[in-house]
């Protein structure tokens, strides 16, 4: 049990012990042990990583969805920006993190769903004059988790579809697909801000032609 928290540790010696759980320290024991070993079942990965599961500081290489939102499991931490491969051709830096919080739970309607929060700032090329953009983010996200495309149209109206196979998915996919609807196709500076474009069509030279001399010796 070295490769536990301390926490933990002490949480599967209580429960190993024979007997009725009738104490409270006993009871809470198995209560934490129940919780540590359903997010080692729903996640499927070593144990060494959901130190940040218990504690909420930090996020999940992987996320199973539906298990996660059955039980109802909340993580928060941070993503460098770095990492988000699609995005970063509009980049003029990969500098910084994002701050995420994921939250997967049950509706009133009993829909498995995912709401997150994500905060930061990336660094966009501009489109008109090719310079550093600062784009901010802000926003937060509702995911309704489905199973099949059918489902998809049983969404009620607020919710963005998030398709499962079943399998693990990397969080970072999940945080980058947020993201990418986020940032604008084509980012400019604003208005007020100084921004000329880096270069200005020229006209075409006109060449003489060569048929104009014989045009004017006609005349």
């Amino acid at each position: 049990m070295g490769g536990l928290p301390g926490i933990c540790q002490k949480s599967l010696f209580f429960y190993a012990k024979p007997g009725r759980l009738s104490t409270a320290r006993g009871l809470t024991a198995a209560y934490l042990t129940w919780i540590f070993f359903s997010i080692l079942a729903l996640t499927g990965q070593p144990s060494s990583r959901y130190h940040a599961a218990l504690m909420l500081d930090c996020l999940p290489e992987y996320i199973e969805p539906l298990g996660l939102a059955d039980v109802g499991r909340s993580f928060r931490g941070e993503v460098p920006v770095n990492k988000l491969l699609r995005l970063l051709p509009s980049l003029s830096s990969v500098d910084g993190v994002l701050k995420v919080q994921l939250d997967f739970g049950l509706d009133e309607r009993c829909i498995r769903t995912l709401k997150g929060t994500l905060e930061g700032t990336v660094s966009l090329v501009c489109q008109r004059c090719l310079k550093a953009l600062q784009f901010p983010l802000d926003l937060g996200f509702r995911l309704g988790i489905v199973a099949s495309e059918a489902d998809i149209d049983r969404l009620p109206e607020g919710y963005e579809p998030l398709l499962v196979s079943g399998g693990p998915l990397r969080t970072i996919d999940v945080v980058e697909d947020e993201v990418m609807l986020a940032v604008p196709a084509f980012p400019l500076h604003e208005g007020g801000q100084t921004c000329v474009m880096a270069y200005e069509n020229q006209p075409l030279t006109v060449k003489d032609n060569p048929f104009s001399i014989l045009e004017k010796l006609k005349n």
